[in-house]
């Protein structure tokens, strides 16, 4: 029963799969957010992912190479990836304006 409580409470998760680098540069960003502002919603947001990555990441060891596994559910993984966006677009001039090559248009009427 416990196995079955586990497959339900991970429903709707995906498991990521961290190299201690990735690991390492995933959490220095979110590291970024906190030092910066305590108090802004992002920060709070890092700050949560950080400490969820930290107590409930699993490391192991896959062909000679260590890692961290770790599942982030839907909302989860959409706060990293827009996280990460701002932080790269704060650092980077995107090269390329790929707005207009997305292929559908919604109306809002």
């Amino acid at each position: 029963m416990k196995d079955n409580k586990n497959e339900k409470s991970r429903r709707g998760a995906i498991e990521v799969f961290m190299t201690r680098d990735f690991l390492n540069s995933m959490i220095s960003v979110l590291e970024s957010y906190i030092a910066a502002d305590a108090t802004n919603k992002y920060s709070i947001y890092a700050k949560r992912l950080k400490n969820k990555i930290l107590n409930y990441g699993r490391k192991f060891s896959y062909n000679d190479e260590e890692q961290v596994a770790i599942y982030f559910y839907e909302n989860e993984a959409a706060l990293l990836i827009k996280l990460f966006s701002i932080y790269v677009n704060a650092i980077e001039e995107t090269p390329e304006d790929y707005f207009d090559k997305i292929g559908k248009t919604k109306n809002n009427n």
